[in-house]
């Protein structure tokens, strides 16, 4: 008999948190390559570059599943961890798409959806870009 490994929700929305700000960090690395100066590039940076742009888009990936699953959701989970957008601000984005929803459903729907995203990181051999 195998024991499982469980994970309690409140661990999960953090690593999916953790997951889904890295996309900063991924960022700033990608844009890195762009300011350096040619002569000086290595096949590290190349490397490296090419390893975040992945990173970047399988983030981008993730959040288009959640957005797929329930279009609010996503916008939530980007403009909250992506644009680092305050609720009051994420609330009015919403406003302008056309959403009207209370700040206690935005923090409901947002909890659903770091769900949703813990269940969509890949394992680290695990390959999502087509």
């Amino acid at each position: 008999m195998s024991i499982i490994p469980t994970i309690d929700d409140k661990e999960a929305v953090k690593i999916a948190k953790t997951y889904i700000k890295q996309y900063h960090d991924y960022s700033l690395i990608a844009k890195r390559l762009s300011f350096m100066n040619a002569e000086y590039i290595t096949t590290k940076d190349k490397s490296t570059h090419s390893m975040a742009l992945y990173e970047l888009k399988e983030r981008e990936n993730i959040i288009n599943k959640v957005k797929q699953h329930d279009l609010t959701s996503g916008l939530i989970i980007e403009y909250r961890f992506i644009n680092s957008f305050s609720v009051n601000q994420t609330l009015e984005q919403l406003q302008h798409q056309g959403v009207n929803i209370a700040e206690r459903t935005l923090y409901k729907k947002q909890h659903e959806a770091l769900l949703l995203v813990y269940s969509l990181i890949p394992d680290k051999d695990t390959k999502l870009i087509k």
